[in-house]
């Protein structure tokens, strides 16, 4: 029976399990090399004899998946040691076992990064979806202009290296900077980026009044526009890893991240808004794991919404513990993009996405003040009330913003967003009959004294 990449994990750490014990499987470490071939190394002595029989073992169920050197080695192998205490090694939950994996990347290595905690003032919010078409850059900029309108200082940042939109939308040919992101991403590795390049990757948007201020970073700056023949040859090289002088590698996302804190100042900016690039990229994984943001995954009631959904959700449900819902969870919040005005086609969205959280194990749960523990349940439809119990008596018990869908109602006149033409698309008493929803929660998420 041939073996694939899927059947491969699972099998080796059944093996290990059987012929070493959970124990030995789970302080040892599993590794996952650039091909995809596996090994385990043992944070115990093993016997040679034991060696080789795990190996044996592990070559004829594994197959084409098993590493051809050091198959099984143990903590007194050369080497070894030093791998077991790897920064990069990642707990995960396979076949009911916990194991510490290193998953040996050339591309998609920040995808391994817990997410960061939430950062400290000013406020930063990530708009992301799976695929494009979704209204996320409209949306963002709906957001920026309704925060400007109330006096705030806002950075837009467009992270869309592929199909960039931002900086056509809120700048123009006479507010353009000098430079990108792109070039930031280029040159960094190269020079360190000083004030004056930082101040030329930045420009003032021309959408605002005399209240707040939108600046912008766009993806492609003048010397891009001026030059597109070299714009591929960028992106061939913006996602290239640094190394700096004491020769660390520094990841996309630390790239990125330190690039956005050297805008972080909160005497500067009021909200840090983030346009993230479509799909499951490694600079996706930047937006979504190291920037500390809240985050605004959109989708439409599509199969390829739910799809995609399930790929990053279920990558992200491995960066939690069966004891209590992450963090991070409540720092995302599904958005249904050009939504239908009838809630009840509404809400066949909302239900969707809550199967869809149940079945990955970051479903809501519900106590009573008496602590009673929550009931296991696949499905609402089997959940048992207690007819006994007030609702007042019952209190939500982590419950992540997710199991809140929020709505922007579809409306034609933003189907070819263009606000340098059409200002009256970002007035507050047309756009908030579709973006009240994402407005108000917005809202409810900045500080008080900013407002």
């Amino acid at each position: 029976m041939r073996i694939h990449f899927d059947d491969s994990l699972k099998l080796l750490v059944t093996t290990v399990a059987d012929k070493l014990g959970r124990e030995a499987l789970s302080e040892g470490v599993v590794l996952r090399d650039t091909t995809g071939r596996l090994a385990f190394f043992s944070n115990s002595i093993l016997s040679a004899n034991l060696i080789e029989r795990l190996s044996k073992l592990l070559r004829a169920t594994l197959k084409q998946y098993a590493r051809d050197d050091q198959l099984v080695a143990d903590i007194s192998e050369y080497g070894v040691k030093d791998l077991l205490s790897e920064n990069a090694i990642i707990s995960v939950d396979i076949e009911g076992h916990k194991i510490r994996l290193l998953d040996r990347r050339l591309v998609g290595a920040d995808w391994l990064r817990a997410p960061a905690p939430p950062t400290s003032a000013p406020p930063r919010f990530v708009f992301s979806s799976i695929k494009g078409g979704v209204g996320r850059s409209t949306a963002l900029a709906v957001v920026a202009a309704d925060l400007a309108a109330k006096g705030l200082k806002v950075l837009a940042i467009d992270l869309d290296i592929e199909a960039p939109g931002l900086g056509a939308i809120l700048l123009n040919d006479d507010t353009l900077p000098e430079f990108g992101l792109l070039d930031a991403l280029v040159e960094n590795g190269l020079a360190a980026m000083d004030e004056t390049f930082l101040a030329d990757l930045v420009s003032p948007s021309p959408l605002t009044g005399n209240n707040g201020r939108i600046d912008v970073i766009p993806v492609l700056g003048r010397r891009s526009l001026n030059n597109p023949a070299d714009v591929l040859a960028k992106i061939a090289r913006a996602y290239a890893e640094d190394i700096d002088q004491e020769g660390q590698v520094i990841s996309v996302l630390d790239q990125i991240s330190s690039l956005i804190d050297q805008f972080s100042d909160p005497r500067r900016y009021d909200v840090i808004l983030v346009d993230a690039r479509a799909g499951l990229h490694e600079t996706t994984a930047s937006a979504l794991l190291g920037l500390g943001a809240e985050v605004f995954l959109f989708g439409l009631d599509e199969p390829q919404t739910y799809q995609g959904f399930r790929v990053l959700l279920s990558h992200m449900a491995r960066f939690t513990s069966a004891e209590q819902l992450p963090g991070w969870l409540n720092r995302f919040t599904i958005v249904q993009g050009k939504a239908p005005a009838e809630s009840e086609l509404r809400q066949e969205f909302v239900e969707k996405c809550e199967s869809l959280l149940i079945s990955l194990g970051l479903g809501a749960e519900q106590k009573s003040k008496d602590e009673a523990p929550p009931q296991e349940i696949s499905d609402f439809n089997e959940l048992e009330w207690d007819d006994d119990i007030s609702d007042a008596e019952v209190l939500p018990f982590d419950e992540p913003s997710f199991f809140s869908p929020i709505a922007i109602i579809d409306d034609p006149r933003y189907k070819s967003f263009n606000p340098l033409l059409k200002r009256d698309l970002i007035e507050n008493s047309i756009y908030s009959s579709s973006y009240q929803e994402l407005l108000d929660k917005i809202n409810n998420s900045i500080p008080q004294n900013l407002e």
